[in-house]
């Protein structure tokens, strides 16, 4: 894939370089637009080559960011420094959405961190201690129809954090997940 992409834009900076020389143009530019200074007697080839150098740099240095982000628990995608602390939040609260949604617990226990409170339908206070505490529960005690129409009314985009915490819901039901302080955001309590 990468063999593609670099013979594709070579191909372009040729088509580039030739359209220069035969325009006759004395002033090229980088990758990022600036411009470079050129000599009558510098070359298509040099131009297109120093082009094709610079064009490698940038794709290691983003190759090199990709590796960096990696996967590190409950809210890892949410963890990258480049991203909006809203957008994160709103991101995160769209996975707990469609978690619930799907009635998924196992979807649901990959966004919570440990230990979590839940609170049954009844009142009942569980301490979920690792996510076989929660996957082990009756669906129908975790996603009851309060929590799931609760938390699917709710606009993720106009969520606000309050002491690094969001409430998911409306009323009595609700989820709450919290920022921590690294950027990664995991649910701490389930409330039916």
């Amino acid at each position: 894939m990468m063999r593609k992409k670099f013979s594709c834009i070579c191909f372009v900076m040729v088509m580039a370089a030739l359209f220069l020389a035969g325009c006759g143009r004395k002033e090229a530019s980088d990758t990022s637009g600036a411009p470079i200074e050129t000599t009558e007697s510098e070359t298509a080839a040099s131009r297109m080559e120093k082009a094709m150098i610079q064009e490698e740099a940038s794709e290691t240095s983003e190759e090199e960011e990709a590796e960096e982000v990696g996967e590190a628990g409950p809210g890892a995608m949410e963890s990258s420094q480049n991203q909006d602390p809203d957008t994160k939040v709103e991101a995160f609260a769209e996975k707990v959405q469609e978690a619930v949604s799907d009635r998924n617990l196992e979807a649901l226990a990959d966004l919570i961190f440990y230990p979590c409170v839940f609170i049954t339908g009844d009142q009942e206070k569980i301490i979920l201690q690792n996510r076989e505490d929660l996957t082990k529960q009756n669906p129908d005690m975790v996603f009851g129809d309060d929590l799931m129409v609760a938390v699917a009314n709710v606009d993720t985009g106009t969520l606000q954090v309050a002491q690094k915490r969001v409430v998911l819901g409306e009323g009595e039901s609700y989820i709450t997940f919290q920022v921590k302080n690294d950027g990664t955001i995991g649910i701490i309590e389930i409330k039916e």
